[in-house]
């Protein structure tokens, strides 16, 4: 009943491979600066490995960590520290109510769905493309607007996921790989729109993102 090609076997398998990319997320992202690193190569291995069965899980996963480390360092450290001012000015506008406060807040929250749109994308595309950080917000920006009701799933996603470990810090080795495997849906969706159509029977059309 549990041998692999059963079923069940192909449901657990499913189920170990999202915890084994989770657990490599939490692993690799424990100095917070390297999360947005850990964050390209998890959905990379997620993608390639998970959902297409192409290459080795860990191997995979350590490939896109030390390719994309350089470029994604300061692309998170920006990202931490937009996060942190956006997070402390919002906190304290909610706390000090007052009619201006309500539509400097309301300006802070577009701001806000304007970072977590750049945010979300910006990490799985550049697991697929090979391009420089001011481009990748662009491409991240028009993207979000472009797909907006994917991006809005894709927010729901994230804020669930968030609540999640926040409320059950244990399951910060469960849900992000769960997240994760959820969010390859409608990203993956959103990659197929966005690439560049590959021509028939080239080596770029064997590619596994094609498949």
């Amino acid at each position: 009943m549990f041998q692999n090609d059963s079923a069940i076997g192909r449901i657990m398998n499913l189920l170990v491979d999202i915890l084994y990319v989770g657990i490599l997320w939490v692993v690799t992202s424990l100095p917070i600066v390297t999360a947005g690193t850990a964050t390209v190569a998890a959905y990379y291995a997620m993608s390639k490995s998970v959902r297409r069965k192409t290459g080795y899980i860990g191997k995979e996963f350590m490939r896109s960590f030390k390719t994309n480390f350089r470029q994604s360092l300061p692309l998170t450290i920006l990202f931490l520290i937009i996060l942190a001012v956006l997070s402390i000015d919002i906190w304290y506008v909610w706390t000090n109510d007052s009619k201006t406060n309500s539509s400097i807040f309301m300006v802070l929250v577009l701001i806000l769905f304007l970072f977590a749109g750049i945010a979300i994308y910006s990490f799985p595309l550049l697991s697929r493309f090979v391009t420089g950080n001011v481009n990748l917000f662009r491409m991240a920006f028009v993207v979000m607007f472009r797909f907006l009701p994917v991006t809005a799933l894709m927010m729901l996603f994230t804020m669930v996921a968030g609540i999640g470990i926040y409320l059950m810090p244990w399951t910060v080795f469960v849900i992000p790989g769960g997240y994760l495997y959820a969010l390859t849906f409608p990203m993956e969706w959103v990659m197929k729109k966005i690439m560049p159509a590959a021509e028939e029977g080239s080596d770029e059309a064997e590619k596994w993102y094609y498949s």
